[in-house]
């Protein structure tokens, strides 16, 4: 039977257990259960003194993996060990979405300084012409101790000045780079669709977390971490957050609604029934769909939300991986939720959202109304982001195909709300 233990901080959580069937369970510390500060991994695993089983503990432990073929290159490329969920965060479970560290044994903390090196940008460079995964080769190569859940090519830095450093003990990493995506041809510029994105979103009200682009031979998009905070020592802290298929008890293979994942309604009924300010939160929420809607994020599954741990309770997380995946023709159509049983997004009228408000709990014209109010920011806030976006960036023209797309669902969505 192998072990690994839980902390937050420097207090002892619980440990994971993975016996001898290859099966996990996770069982919290009495010592947790009676601290002040505590609270659960996920809404899922309440605080308990019974050890929870494997799916459950699974829900929570999978989803702080990498999905698909990143996984699969860093555990091709790594030691046989990292070959299981168990021993993948055995190697890197030292720094995870979240406030919770993976340790392989219980260990002194010490007070000594972190340990960090400086990754040049020349190597970044270098994986990237040799078509290389740079979580990968991150990880296995340049002593990374880090876990990103999700199936995109990413890595965790520290990024201070315009520098990018990589720890080498778990410390906490601040920020988040990611490359083009390289799956397909036509998708060379999702740094800069994710980078306007990401900014449209803050301009028209959204919660999401500073973003920038680290311009070079390759662009890379660079994301600040919302479960992290620097203190007033300058010192990275860390934030607990739990997806929402976490939440649910549900691995990353049920994110999508279609794969027997939780629907827009699950997620809106776990926001209401969890959050310690359900009305912003909800009011948040909705507005993401509309947005998702109008630049065409077909990719905006349940694992792009997420809760955090504040003193006063969960809130709703701010919002991430917000691109326009429709502009690119060789990348699924189908909207991630259904909306009245429908998914694509021509194909939706006004009855179809006056059933979805209904089947919410909603007046049959509130998403209306909340349409309304962000096309009216959508109408001022375009061109200004358009701007911008061609001043920093003159000769990229992903602006300008953005730019049609939303005008062409806006058209579209003005007719069927009649507004």
């Amino acid at each position: 039977m192998n072990k690994l233990i839980v902390y937050y901080e420097e207090l002892e959580v619980g440990t994971l257990i993975f016996d001898g069937d290859e099966r996990l369970s996770f069982q919290y510390d009495t010592s947790w259960l009676k601290h002040p500060s505590r609270f659960p991994l996920s809404i899922a695993m309440a605080l308990s003194e019974k050890p929870f089983g494997h799916l459950v503990t699974k829900s929570f432990f999978e989803n702080l993996l990498p999905e698909g073929n990143i996984r699969a290159l860093t555990q091709e490329h790594g030691k046989n060990s990292i070959q299981t969920e168990f021993g993948f965060l055995k190697e890197f479970g030292g720094d995870c979405a979240g406030a919770f560290k993976i340790r392989p044994a219980k260990i002194s903390f010490s007070k000594s300084k972190l340990t960090r090196k400086e990754l040049k940008l020349s190597t970044i460079y270098g994986y990237l012409k040799d078509k290389k995964s740079l979580a990968d080769e991150i990880l296995n190569h340049e002593g990374g101790k880090f876990s990103l859940a999700g199936a995109q090519d990413k890595f965790a830095i520290i990024y201070q000045q315009k520098k990018i450093y990589l720890p080498l003990d778990g410390t906490p990493t601040t920020h988040i780079i990611k490359p083009a995506v390289r799956n397909f041809k036509s998708t060379h510029d999702t740094p800069y669709n994710e980078y306007f994105c990401m900014k449209l979103a803050n301009a028209v009200g959204l919660h999401v977390p500073h973003v920038d682009i680290i311009e070079g031979e390759f662009p890379l998009f660079v994301t600040q971490r919302f479960d992290r905070f620097i203190d007033k020592k300058g010192k990275a802290c860390r934030i607990h957050q739990q997806d929402f298929c976490q939440a649910q008890g549900l691995t990353s293979l049920k994110k999508y609604e279609t794969e027997g994942g939780p629907t827009f309604k699950d997620n809106y009924e776990l926001i209401k029934s969890h959050s310690a300010s359900p009305i912003p939160d909800l009011n948040q929420l909705l507005k993401w769909l509309l947005l998702n809607l109008v630049i065409g994020n077909n990719d905006s599954h349940s694992k792009n939300l997420a809760f955090l741990q504040t003193t006063n309770g969960i809130r709703l997380a701010p919002f991430y991986d917000i691109l326009s995946t429709s502009i690119y023709k060789e990348v699924g159509q189908r909207f991630s939720f259904k909306i009245g049983e429908q998914n694509l997004w021509f194909k939706l009228k006004i009855r179809t959202f006056q059933k979805f408000s209904l089947d919410l709990g909603l007046n049959d014209d509130f998403l209306a109304k909340q349409a309304k109010n962000l096309f009216s920011a959508l109408d001022q806030k375009l061109p200004v982001e358009i701007q911008d976006f061609k001043e920093r960036f003159p000769e990229q023209m992903t602006s300008k195909v953005l730019e049609e797309e939303i005008k062409k669902r806006m058209n579209f969505f003005h007719e069927v709300f009649g507004i």
